[in-house]
This record gives structure tokens, sequence and C-alpha cells, in this order.
């Protein structure tokens, strides 16, 4: 979770980070059913008694995947949802973020379906004038194969905004980079308790451990705390680097 000024934007982390769909407590509409109802007592329920809902989906090696883009709501001080909301930085002002939810095209089966997560899309301006929603709307095509924006065209933070929100309405398909990226929590949370900067965790698969008894190459995402062994081992989660023309995936 995440909070700020101007407007006490808040957004939460999705709980299935690596692509399982499953419910959770609260997630249907209707919660009071009768336990005699047909829908559950008329049909055997067609389940793989053999199989096992706690295993985890494996994370997608840091590739380049074709995946299908929507926006992901965001929650401001009240928990109501938006597409995108306002925020404030001390010297470049305010602008407007949302979050983006990226579902992997694979066409081997292995990595098809699973979730990868972008939580921090916004106009706010890199060194060379860029933003992250301008860069998107640069590597997606309208239906009509024209651009999204215009050369030379010009728009406020709330236009460009907007103009994301339409762009990703038809889950289009683009290009990402992903990238393994691990913190542990107890330091974090240490850190905020001191009023410290969040200490830096560890990016990029390659910086992960090998894991054991597997073939070269293959890294384990779960690792022990390097500041403090006693808070134990944390997983890696699997995050959107770089957004890039689906014609760039090979």
């Amino acid at each position: 979770m995440m909070t700020g000024d101007f407007g006490a934007p808040i957004y939460e982390e999705p709980t299935h980070a690596t692509g399982d769909a499953g419910p959770h407590p609260g997630d249907d509409a209707v919660q009071d059913l009768d336990p005699n109802d047909p829908r559950l007592t008329s049909e055997p329920l067609d389940a793989n008694a053999e199989g096992d809902a706690y295993a985890r989906q494996p994370l997608p090696p840091d590739a380049k995947y074709r995946a299908k883009l929507k926006i992901m709501k965001v929650k401001d001080a009240k928990q109501a949802e938006h597409d995108f909301l306002p925020k404030m930085h001390a010297s470049q002002g305010p602008y407007m973020f949302t979050a983006i939810d990226a579902t992997i095209q694979d066409g081997t089966g292995l990595y098809d379906g699973i979730h990868v997560y972008d939580r921090w899309v916004s106009t706010f301006l890199q060194r060379d004038k860029s933003h992250k929603v301008g860069t998107i709307l640069k590597s997606i095509k309208q239906p009509s194969g024209q651009p999204w924006v215009a050369a030379g065209e010009r728009m406020n933070h709330k236009q460009w905004l907007e103009r994301l929100v339409k762009a990703l309405a038809g889950e289009p398909e683009v290009g990402i980079e992903t990238e393994w990226e691990w913190s542990c929590q107890k330091c974090g949370e240490e850190a905020k308790a001191k009023g410290e900067k969040y200490p830096r965790g560890t990016q990029g698969m390659r910086r992960f451990p090998q894991m054991a008894g597997a073939k070269a190459g293959v890294h384990d995402p779960e690792m022990r705390c390097t500041v403090n062994p006693a808070h134990g081992f944390s997983r890696a989660q699997v995050r959107i680097s770089r957004i890039i023309p689906v014609a760039e995936v090979r």
C-alpha cells in the first residue's frame, strides 16, 4: 500500500502476484447461500484429487514476452477505486498515476496466463521528458493501425491518462520485459519504524541463487534476508521492467 498527499492516493498490490486466479473471501457478489442449494448438491465437482491447490506457479524468467495489457484500478484514501489518481512530487509538482496488469501470452503454455504488474505508471517526467504513459501509448496502435498519439500532439496530465484508459480498454497485445524483484518485508517495516529509507532489494533473476538440484541457469526465487538471516526467506515478485512493441518479441 502507498499513501501520499494531494488527495492521499492509495493503491494496493493484488493478492495473486503470479497469476493464481482463485477467489478470496469477499470476492463473490453473493455470500449468503443455502448449503442445500442444488448448485452445490446436484452434481459432483469435477476436481483433480491428485492436484495441489497450494502449489505456486513458476516465476517466468527475466525475458521478453507477448502480453495482453489492461488498466488496474487504484484506490484513494477512502478505498474508492479509480482508473487513475493525482499525486504530488516535492519539486516537479502534480502528476497522475495508474497501474497496469499484463497477462503473458505464452505459446508453450508454461507461463501462459501469468499476470505481471507495473503498479506505478504515471505522467511523471524523466530526464529526457518522457513518461511511462506516453511510452505505453507509443508501443501500441489503434485498431485502425493509427498511433494513439499524433506527432507533436500536446496533452495535459489528465488527458494523457484518459487516452491510456481508452487505449487499454480492449486489452491490446504488447511486448513486455520482465524482471525478478526481491525485498525483505521485515527490513522494510524496521526501516519505516525508524524513519529510514526503505532498504534496496535485489533486482534481476541472475542475482538470485542457483536452484538446488536444477540444471545450470535455473534460479531459486526464495531467498533469505542478507541483512538479518533471522528474518527468514521471502519470495521474489515479477515486475514489468519495460513496455516494447510486440514486434520486438521474438
